[in-house]
């Protein structure tokens, strides 16, 4: 799964949300603040190349796009991810890498 940045529209989308081996943000803009505020709901500068994503944010945009059981194997990649450190505190927010392109 990942996040693709469009800055001259300000517009993010989930592309590829089937895909949990993986997450990060693509986008032209390597500035967290700039990709953050394109994302909004909650996002916000992690630092180093990385941004905090709503976990809310990303299951409301999945909607109706994701196969039978999607939610408990993204439930999976979340506690996979906090075991990385890539969650933040209150559990709220994922972390991903910018990558650009």
């Amino acid at each position: 799964m990942h996040i693709s940045i469009n800055v001259d529209t300000e517009t993010a989308s989930i592309l590829e949300p089937e895909i949990l081996t993986e997450f990060h943000i693509q986008s032209p803009e390597i500035d967290e603040g700039r990709v953050a505020s394109v994302i909004g709901n909650g996002a916000a500068p992690a630092g180093d190349g990385h941004v905090w994503v709503s976990i809310e944010w990303i299951t409301h945009n999945v909607k109706g796009e994701t196969p039978e059981g999607w939610e408990e194997d993204f439930s999976g990649m979340v506690q996979y991810a906090v075991g990385k450190g890539w969650v933040n505190d209150p559990g709220t927010h994922l972390k991903a890498h910018i990558k650009i392109g």
